[in-house]
């Protein structure tokens, strides 16, 4: 998947990889860091190198169905030659008596050359299919990676997003404290308040900050694992375009996100390797088949008592060539029975992929299922909370001027910030399991790289 140099935060991005630290001047949105993530990330490249590989494994058991043509070469030292024994009277001989003679010459070479062509072989046959089935199992698994690479992103994305939103209330909370805190310390100075009371603030307001820089630390852990999701160098420096959280966010309608186990990934990878084992488990029968090869070879040989008039191809050296055609039947008779234990073995991982096929299919369907609840339950809790929020923070706010004008006691404050800030966080917290769930579904439906759309 190739980027667009027409997004400017995305080109910066890719522009700077070479550089020790990338200096980001324009915030990325979740499909900049979803593209980035399907450039670079490198489970995804690893994917993409194992779709090379099954090609040229393809190339390679094609070649198996293609003319083999295979030469040969040989010189020979003859240092004890071969003794034959003529009877008495033949070969000119005279006497009784058996005569002896070497036979050949003290040196001899060849060269040749072979050529065969399958004219029958089941087995080459299925094995290419088996190959070329490899092939969309790669691209599946492939896919299947992109899918994961994208839900992850996703998900670190709104987590961070969570651990910002958080960053962002605490710092109105210190704010607001550091405001209480000077107020209080007047009021104490003057006489109007215990000292209690101030402590009381003070201890309030450093558990704000340790809470803020609890949330400043997640927001720089999440980033790093999300730099190694992107397949970014830890040292690159990005910044995130913060999605607002509110009801907006939630555009996802229910009724259109309907579950179709045939688009599922998960499935459709398991269904791929049902065939390619079933490919594999005829091509181990096929091998049980009888196999046909025409041939056709030529061979030029050399022969002489002298090493140096051996390549003459003159008197005394002796030179011939011979060649033949024809075809060659192989017929397979008994293996030991390891061809048919072989077709058991197959049988059984197809049985298991079978197997593992029907428990995937309930798993998605339970986890459809379950995130369309989540999304639903969620929902509700946030349209719940956005009113629970407007409310509680109208009390807080109230008891805070009151309490300046000395009309609202100290805890009556306190613990009214305590509900506004609690229910701000359950707000926000309902906003991104709602997206969590959202990506579980279309994880789920198989429809989650339309997030780069």
């Amino acid at each position: 998947m190739k980027l667009s140099i027409k997004n400017n935060a995305l080109a910066i991005a890719i522009m700077l990889f070479s550089t020790q630290v990338m200096a980001q001047t324009k915030s990325l949105n979740l499909k900049d860091l979803i593209q980035i993530g399907l450039e670079q990330n490198y489970n995804i490249q690893l994917s993409k190198l194992d779709e090379a590989i099954v090609e040229k494994q393809i190339v390679e058991t094609r070649g198996l169905t293609l003319p083999q043509v295979n030469g040969t070469g040989n010189i020979t030292n003859n240092y004890k030659r071969q003794v034959l024994v003529l009877p008495a009277g033949l070969g000119g001989g005279t006497g009784e008596g058996s005569r002896k003679i070497e036979a050949g010459t003290n040196y001899s070479s060849a060269l040749g050359v072979e050529a065969t062509q399958a004219l029958f072989d089941v087995a080459a046959l299925q094995g290419l299919k088996a190959a070329k089935a490899g092939r969309v199992y790669a691209r599946v698994n492939t896919q299947q990676t992109q899918e994961q690479v994208v839900n992850d992103i996703a998900q670190q994305y709104y987590q961070i997003l969570s651990s910002m939103e958080e960053v962002k209330l605490q710092h109105y909370t210190i704010e607001i404290m550091q405001q209480l805190v000077q107020a209080s310390e007047g009021k104490y100075n003057n006489g109007l308040l215990r000292k209690v009371d101030v402590d009381r603030l003070k201890v309030n307001l450093i558990n704000a900050q340790s809470k803020l820089t609890q949330a400043q630390n997640d927001v720089d852990v999440k980033t790093n694992q999300l730099k190694v999701t992107l397949g970014l160098p830890y040292n690159t420096s990005i910044l995130l375009d913060s999605m607002k959280i509110d009801e907006t966010s939630l555009q996802v309608a229910l009724q259109q996100q309907q579950y179709n186990p045939d688009a599922s990934t998960d499935l459709k990878l398991l269904d791929t390797q049902i065939k390619l084992s079933t490919l594999e488990r005829n091509a181990t029968r096929a091998a049980n088949y009888p196999k046909l090869n025409a041939f056709a070879n030529y061979n030029y040989n050399m022969a002489s008592d002298k090493f140096s008039d051996l390549y003459k191809g003159t008197d005394p050296a002796i030179s011939y060539g011979m060649g033949s055609v024809g075809v060659r039947l192989s017929i397979p008779l008994f293996s030991g029975f390891s061809r048919s234990s072989k077709v058991a073995q197959n049988n059984i991982k197809i049985h298991q992929l079978e197997k593992q096929r029907q428990a995937t299919a309930i798993t998605l369907e339970a986890k459809n299922e379950s995130a369309r609840i989540q999304m639903e339950n969620t929902l509700t809790t946030a349209r719940a909370q956005q009113e629970n929020v407007k409310l509680s923070e109208t009390v807080y706010e109230s008891n805070r001027s009151n309490y300046t004008l000395g009309l609202s006691s100290l805890t009556d404050l306190l613990d009214s910030q305590t509900s506004f800030l609690e229910a701000k966080n359950i707000y926000t917290k309902s906003i991104i399991n709602y997206k969590l769930a959202e990506l579980e579904l279309m994880r789920s439906n198989g429809t989650i790289l339309n997030l780069i759309n």
